[in-house]
């Protein structure tokens, strides 16, 4: 047993240093680069053109409908109905206790 932990020390002792290209760390680094880009482009891929068109033609009708809606109900009528909500109106009817 002794003669294979011995064996395998020696061995250890003539590892040597490796010869990598000088270049080695420019083409690992490029590689990782474009695999978090991919990523990236992935991320919004689902969001197509063609979605894209679908989803502005959709906020464009909502704003029309919305804006002939507000146009229908007059300005006179948003105002008293804010009014009655909050309290704000002056009651002209007489009271018993007033």
């Amino acid at each position: 047993m002794n003669k294979k932990v011995q064996e395998v020390l020696d061995s250890a002792e003539s590892i040597g240093s490796v010869k990598a290209s000088p270049f080695f760390k420019e083409g690992v680094m490029r590689q990782i680069h474009n695999v978090s880009n991919e990523k990236e482009l992935v991320l919004w891929s689902w969001f197509t053109p063609k979605l894209q068109l679908v989803t502005l033609t959709c906020v464009i009708v909502l704003n029309i409908v919305a804006y002939t809606k507000l146009k229908e109900i007059t300005y006179n009528e948003n105002v008293n109905s804010f009014a009655e909500s909050y309290g704000l109106l002056e009651n002209n009817e007489s009271s018993i206790l007033n």
